[in-house]
C-alpha cells in the first residue's frame, strides 16, 4: 500500500512541477512543447501527405530501422525528409506565436502598461523558466546603473527581490498573508507582488503649520514643526548600538504588517506612511489647542507650560499605542511657537493684554506705518470685546453653561436697559 501511495504522490509531484514549476522545470516544458509540436506535424504530414509517403518508405525500405518498424511509422518518421509535409511543421510554430502574442496584449490590457515587451518577456519567464529579471530595493545612488526590473513593479513574480541593507519589504500573496523580507535576495513566485517598502533607517520630517480653533474659537497656530520617527523595532536597540550595526537594522514584522493593515485609501490612492504620522501628529494639536483657552497658550501663567504639556502628550503611552497599532515609533519633537492665525489680530490683543509694555518682535511682525488700532479703531474695539469675553469666562461658575454666559453677555452690551439681562448678571 505504502510503495502505491508513494508511486501517486511522486506522480502528482511530477506533473504539478511541469505544470507551474520554476527554473529547470520551465526547461521541461520547453522540451515537451517542442515534442508536442513535432508529433503532430507528423500526424498531419502523415495523414494528408500518405500516398507520397509509401513511395518514400518504398525507396528507403533498405535501411534497417525502416525494414523492422511498421509501415505507419515509418511513414511518420520520412515525413521531415519530404518537402511537401515540412509546411505542416510551420502550423505549431505560428500558432504558439500568435497566442503568445495575444496573452502579451490582454496582460498589457488589464494592467495598463504602457509597452507589450514586459508583457512579452513575463509570459517568457512563466513558461520556460529563463530571463527572469531583478528588482532592486535601495538608496538611489548617482552613478549607479539601473537594474532591468521589467514587469515585477506592475505584474509581480517571478523574478528576484534583491533588498539591500537598511530596508524591509512587505510582499502580497494570492493564496497567504504578506511575506516580509529583510535584505538578501529573494525569489517571487507567480502572483507575488511587493506591496510596501518600509525604510528602517530613522526618519526625520516637518510640518509647517498646524491650525486650529480654541474652547472658545479663535484661530490659533503651532508652527515649524520638527519630529523624528522609524519602524518599530524589537527586541529594543539603543542609540549606540544602532550607530555600530553593520549589518541590517533589527525589525518588527508584526509592525511592518500593522503598517499595511492601518493604510488609508484616499481619492489619490493609499497613503504613504510619510502622511500617516503626519496626520497623527497634526490630530494631536489639534485636540490640545481645542482643549485650552488663548490667554492658556498664548499668556499662560508662571506655574504652566503649553509647550512642556504637549510633549507630555507626545509621550504618553495613549499616544504611543496609536503608533503602536501603526507600526510607528516616535523619537523625538520639536515644537515652534503657538501665535493667531491672523496677523492682524496680534498686536491689538496683546496691547490689550500689556498696555504699558512694548511688543516683543520675537512674537508680531513690525507694523507698516502707524500703530493698528490708529489705524482701524473698529478692530480694536472688537479685541477689547473679547478681552472682556474672556474674562467673564473665567469669572463664570462651575457647572454653569459657558454659552449662555456668552449670550447674556452680549444682550447686555446690545440692550443695557433690559432687566433680564441684568438679573442674570
Amino acid at each position: 500500500m505504502r510503495p502505491k501511495k508513494t508511486l501517486l504522490s511522486s506522480g502528482y509531484f511530477f506533473v504539478h512541477n511541469l505544470i507551474g514549476g520554476y527554473h529547470s522545470w520551465g526547461l521541461a516544458r520547453l522540451l515537451v512543447l517542442i515534442g508536442l509540436g513535432i508529433c503532430l506535424s507528423m500526424i498531419w504530414g502523415g495523414v494528408l501527405e500518405r500516398e507520397t509517403l509509401s513511395l518514400l518508405t518504398e525507396r528507403y525500405k533498405a535501411l534497417p530501422i525502416i525494414r523492422w518498424l511498421p509501415n505507419p511509422i515509418s511513414m511518420l518518421l520520412l515525413t521531415p525528409f519530404h518537402w511537401a509535409s515540412l509546411r505542416f511543421y510551420l502550423l505549431p510554430i505560428f500558432t504558439f506565436i500568435l497566442a503568445w502574442l495575444l496573452c502579451a496584449r490582454y496582460l498589457q490590457d488589464i494592467y495598463n502598461l504602457p509597452s507589450l515587451k514586459a508583457c512579452l518577456r513575463y509570459l517568457f519567464a512563466c513558461l520556460f523558466g529563463m530571463g527572469y529579471p531583478t528588482l532592486t530595493i535601495a538608496a538611489a545612488e548617482e552613478n549607479e546603473k539601473p537594474v532591468d526590473s521589467s514587469y515585477l513593479p506592475d505584474i509581480g513574480g517571478p523574478g528576484y527581490l534583491e533588498i539591500r541593507s537598511g530596508y524591509a519589504v512587505a510582499v502580497s500573496s494570492p493564496q497567504a498573508t504578506s511575506n516580509i523580507y529583510g535584505e538578501g535576495l529573494h525569489f517571487l513566485q507567480r502572483g507575488e507582488k511587493v506591496e510596501e517598502i518600509a525604510d528602517l533607517n530613522d526618519q526625520t520630517d516637518r510640518i509647517e503649520a498646524v491650525s486650529a480653533f480654541t474652547h472658545e474659537g479663535v484661530a490659533i497656530r503651532l508652527s515649524d514643526i520638527h519630529f523624528g520617527y522609524r519602524l518599530k523595532t524589537t527586541p529594543a536597540i539603543d542609540a549606540k548600538s544602532r550607530e555600530k550595526a553593520t549589518k541590517p537594522y533589527l525589525f518588527s514584522t508584526h509592525a511592518l504588517r500593522y503598517l499595511l493593515q492601518s493604510r488609508v485609501v484616499t481619492e489619490q490612492g493609499l497613503t504613504d506612511w510619510r502622511m500617516m504620522v503626519k496626520g497623527m501628529i497634526r490630530s494631536t494639536i489639534s485636540d490640545f489647542i481645542y482643549q485650552h483657552t488663548v490667554r492658556e497658550l498664548l499668556k499662560p501663567p508662571a506655574d504652566y507650560n503649553p509647550y512642556a504639556d504637549l510633549k507630555k502628550l507626545f509621550q504618553s503611552r495613549a499616544f504611543r499605542e496609536r503608533l503602536r497599532k501603526m507600526g510607528t515609533e516616535l523619537l523625538w519633537i520639536n515644537l515652534g511657537l503657538f501665535d493667531l492665525e491672523k496677523e492682524a489680530y496680534k498686536q491689538a490683543l496683546l496691547e490689550t493684554w500689556q498696555p504699558q509694555t512694548a511688543l516683543p518682535q520675537t512674537i508680531s511682525e513690525p507694523s507698516r506705518g502707524d500703530n493698528f488700532p490708529d489705524q482701524d479703531e473698529t478692530n480694536l474695539a472688537r479685541f477689547q470685546l473679547i478681552e472682556e469675553l474672556l474674562q467673564r469666562l473665567d469669572q463664570n461658575p462651575a457647572g454653569e453653561d459657558p454659552l449662555k454666559t456668552i449670550r447674556y453677555y452680549l444682550r447686555s452690551i446690545s440692550h443695557p436697559t433690559n432687566p433680564s439681562v441684568s438679573d442674570q448678571e
